[in-house]
């Protein structure tokens, strides 16, 4: 649970009432000093930067904050530039130990102290809510003047709370419309501050163990935050691996129902490929081949006409006749006009035989060898 709570005795004591009160195991502070433990004043400093301010403030509190001489916390929020170059800042002081001992009072409490801030930027918020300009609290002899405008904090007076002193702070504060707590409600004045501190942290009050104890949670932090994009880029590349896996996968699936695509088609090309040598193979040994027709045709024409034929026998280059003939010397000089037969020979003796009803005829057996058929593309002389 997030409490606001105003820093007039925050103790141990009351922490642990309010704790019972609330029924609330623990609880997250945003405390919200009262004054006079915090003091607030417009400073105004060459063009410095904030946290070169804040260390000249708590180096020299006496010359900025006149009376104190015990150590400060020092916080500091810029104010709209003014002409001339200077830098207006709102500065905040409260001592060190006050803040220490109530962080220490809250963790005994089991509490943690999530800021302090000056009960002036709670009733500044306050005052932007009800259309104010100005809101004064007095307290005792004393009057706390705070100059807002739209909820932001702009300036802080403190006077002797008369009614002269308070109107001419008012009139040199720009003047408006005024929220004024008396003295007598101070308490309510105080519990508007509670309610309004933790909102925004322009003017927070951060002490030196605690701005420690924040850099330590900070460090812790950004381990935890590189430890977990450490985690984030393991399971990024994880998944990126997972994700080149299964497209490898896929990959050598294709890769494999192509290759068997490609292993038939080289299985058809190779056969296609036997079957154009097989074919050529064969047109060459056609185009070698002697054409028989013409051989036939010729030898036909060759042989005279009292010739027959008993046996005709052909090889790659020769030719052997059987046959019958009433003169088989007219059948070798038929024979010899044949232009593609060469070396023509008796293949075995001319054998007569004696016929009873006509005259002899003699057996023949004749051999040659075959002449090939000219080149057509040769170039005749």
């Amino acid at each position: 649970m997030r409490a606001p709570v105003a820093g007039l005795a925050v103790g141990q004591r009351e922490l642990d009432e309010m704790r019972e009160t609330l029924a609330v195991p623990s609880a997250r502070l945003a405390i919200a000093l009262l004054p006079p433990l915090v003091q607030v004043r417009v400073l105004r400093f060459p063009r410095l930067r904030l946290p070169e301010i804040r260390q000249v403030i708590a180096r020299d509190i006496a010359k900025y904050f006149p009376g104190i001489r015990e150590p400060q916390v020092v916080a500091v929020s810029r104010l709209p530039r003014e002409p001339g170059g200077a830098i207006a800042v709102l500065a905040a002081a409260a001592p060190a130990w006050i803040l220490e001992g109530i962080t220490e009072a809250a963790r005994a409490a089991d509490c943690t102290v999530v800021s302090f801030e000056p009960a002036h930027t709670g009733w500044a918020r306050w005052a932007g809510t009800r259309g104010s300009s100005v809101v004064v609290v007095v307290d005792g002899g004393r009057a706390e003047l705070i100059r807002a405008e739209r909820g932001r904090l702009l300036d802080v007076r403190r006077t002797p709370a008369t009614p002269d002193r308070i109107e001419a702070a008012q009139g040199e504060m720009g003047g408006g419309t005024a929220s004024v707590f008396c003295e007598a409600k101070f308490a309510e004045a105080a519990g508007i501050a509670a309610s309004y501190v933790g909102r925004g942290r322009e003017l927070e009050l951060v002490s030196d163990v605690e701005a420690a104890a924040r850099r330590k949670r900070g460090r812790r932090l950004a381990g935890r935050l590189w430890i977990a994009a450490a985690a984030g880029v393991v399971l990024a590349l994880g998944l990126h691996r997972a994700v080149l896996l299964r497209e490898l996968s896929v990959l050598g699936n294709a890769r494999a129902a192509q290759r068997v695509a490609v292993d038939a088609a080289l299985s058809v090309r190779e056969a296609s490929l036997g079957v154009d040598t097989r074919l050529d193979a064969l047109a060459g040994i056609a185009a070698a081949a002697h054409p028989w027709t013409e051989i036939l045709d010729q030898v036909a024409a060759g042989l005279p006409g009292d010739v027959y034929l008993t046996a005709l026998r052909g090889t790659a280059d020769s030719i052997v006749i059987d046959g019958v003939a009433w003169r088989a010397a007219g059948v070798f000089e038929g024979l010899q006009t044949v232009t593609r037969l060469a070396s023509l020979r008796p293949a075995g003796p001319i054998r007569q035989e004696v016929r009873d009803s006509g005259p002899p005829i003699e057996r023949f057996t004749a051999s040659a060898t075959l002449r090939s058929p000219p080149d057509p593309k040769a170039k005749t002389p």
